[in-house]
């Protein structure tokens, strides 16, 4: 299939989704105002026939953006965009270790679609969509570039935008969209907008709550997975350049829709997880957005997420929730591991012995883990060296059985071997010393 032919399917898909969507929004409660105080204002302008949006005029020149306006009670997926409004600051800390004291009134989501995905000085960042919460609305505001002589202009205005924001909410954005923002600013000798403001990127507390179960964590296959929406026709990320330059060279706006559609809905989609995500990690055990209560797999993941934020208290309760619903993305031996190295990092060293002796009487015949454990407890703990030596042994004796099957293509076993070696005969030091 050529670029035509795929351009003109994405079309037909995006007609039907673009008519969905304005089922669902309603335009700028004010039309913007041709002056403000004796100053030119933003005016309405369409956009070679298809784009209806605005240009501003500032310092540098003009600015032209599209402005889409959802009701905070508006859904994609099961919650409307108003629900991470009402939790706690203290689920974005322990997702993005931003400040308890963050509200997301005071946050802007963002989105870029640029020139190439390599970064640099000569990528741009055509398109530049900021969404934020403005009374019973939810705005989002595209800022498209018409050509590159624009971008100072585009820049200007969007720095005054985000000056009213003091949180940046991304997906992706701190390893690339602001890095890049930053970048083009640098290069405008423009000062950067929001520099050392916290940024809560969704990415990596995704990853942490869902790659074991679903293994991909792009933000489609989130939408689809978790919030249950699946897009039809959606523009894919290689296409997009293409198009832009497509554009610059014959003045044809309309495939572009499609690519602002496209950033749109990101950055809707981005309040939602960050409801999702919030409700997890304020109540994990409560019902969650679609009503159900969170599987062992993702109990397992908060759970971590607690651990390593060093919420054990919280990390233990959720880490034997999930043993008792259980767990399908990881093996049972695995969540004992992890639910005993929590056990011992909190001090309770009863219960993660319990599930030491436990692993070690049902478990695989090739595991060290439980067997360097009991030895350390008894070593350093107990300062029983008998039963510390009797452990290293066995220990010892496993070790030596992998090493015999891994052979010498197998350096891990070696220094595991000579880890258990080192240890059987410090133990015998102590012992010999009493």
């Amino acid at each position: 299939m050529n670029m035509r032919d795929r351009l003109r399917m994405l079309k037909a898909a995006g007609t039907a989704r673009a008519e969905e969507e304005r089922a669902a929004t309603r335009p700028a409660a004010v039309p913007p105002s041709t002056q403000v105080d004796g100053v030119d204002g933003p005016r309405p302008f369409m956009l070679g026939g298809i784009l209806d949006g605005y240009v501003t005029v500032g310092e540098s020149g003009e600015a032209f953006y599209v402005e889409t306006r959802y009701p905070i009670e508006y859904r994609r997926g099961p919650l409307p965009l108003e629900y991470c409004l009402s939790l706690p600051g203290s689920a974005w800390e322990q997702l993005g270790k931003v400040p308890t004291t963050t509200d997301l009134r005071r946050a802007v989501f963002f989105d870029t679609e640029t020139t190439g995905l390599a970064g640099g000085t000569g990528t741009y960042a055509f398109l530049v969509g900021l969404g934020y919460f403005e009374g019973y609305d939810y705005v989002v505001r595209q800022y498209f570039m018409r050509d590159y002589p624009e971008e100072e202009p585009m820049l200007e205005a969007i720095a005054a935008d985000l000056s009213r924001f003091d949180l940046l909410v991304s997906f992706n954005g701190k390893s690339f969209d602001w890095p890049l923002m930053e970048t083009r600013y640098r290069m405008s000798r423009r000062k950067v907008p929001l520099a050392g403001a916290p940024h809560l990127d969704l990415l990596h507390p995704a990853r942490r709550l869902w790659k074991e179960r679903l293994g991909a964590c792009n933000l489609q296959n989130l939408e689809a997975q978790i919030l249950g929406v699946h897009r039809q026709g959606d523009v894919p990320g290689h296409l997009i350049p293409p198009l832009y330059f497509d554009y610059l060279r014959t003045g044809n706006v309309e495939p572009l829709a499609d690519v602002i559609l496209h950033n749109r809905l990101d950055i809707v989609s981005l309040v939602s997880l960050a409801g999702w995500m919030g409700q997890m990690v304020s109540d994990p055990f409560g019902a969650t957005p679609d009503g159900e209560l969170l599987c062992g797999d993702d109990l397992y993941a908060v759970a971590r997420l607690f651990e390593s934020r060093g919420q054990m208290a919280e990390s233990l309760t959720c880490y034997e929730t999930a043993r008792e619903r259980g767990v399908a993305a990881v093996s049972e031996t695995t969540l004992l591991r992890q639910l005993s190295t929590a056990y011992k990092r909190a001090k309770e060293h009863s219960q993660a012995v319990s599930i030491w002796e436990r692993m070690v009487e049902g478990g695989s015949s090739l595991s060290l883990f439980p067997l360097i454990e009991l030895a350390k407890y008894h070593e350093h703990v107990t300062r029983s060296y008998d039963l510390a030596e009797e452990m290293a042994r066995r220990a010892l004796s496993i070790a030596e059985q992998r090493r015999s099957l891994v052979g010498a293509y197998g350096p891990g076993t070696l220094r595991e071997l000579q880890e258990v070696q080192h240890r059987l005969q410090r133990i015998q030091r102590k012992r010999g010393a009493l």
